[in-house]
């Protein structure tokens, strides 16, 4: 059997392709949903038994996103990552950048605090 794949099909470098299953926090910022909404669409999809909400299935107490359903749901494929995800990873950065903050003097092995109050009896 010979397979004979175009240029197009060939992953791409740098190509940054979403999980089989998203977190609902994921799957939220896709939609540009508030986290709010996305429990309640997944609450209703369950309840629903898959007519209306966001496809999800449960594992444990957590719910899960099938990206290809979401993707069917959506008429297309997911952008990844999402624009949310783009900024935060650039506040990750930023964040790993800055100094750490001097650290807090120890007493007896408990840490104390730069503010004290004194209380007098």
């Amino acid at each position: 059997m010979n397979v004979v794949r175009a240029m197009n099909d060939l992953p791409v470098a740098g190509a940054c392709v979403a999980p089989d299953f998203l977190t609902l926090d994921e799957a939220a910022a896709v939609l540009r949903v508030g986290r709010s909404t996305a429990y309640r669409e997944a609450n209703a999809f369950e309840a629903s038994k898959g007519a209306t909400g966001i496809p999800v299935v449960r594992y444990g107490k957590q719910f899960r996103v099938p990206r290809h359903r979401l993707e069917e749901q959506l008429g297309g494929p997911i952008t990844w990552p999402p624009p949310q995800h783009a900024h935060a990873a650039a506040a990750i950065e930023i964040a790993v950048e800055q100094p750490a903050p001097a650290p807090t003097e120890r007493r007896g092995g408990r840490a104390v605090s730069q503010l004290s109050l004194a209380i007098e009896s």
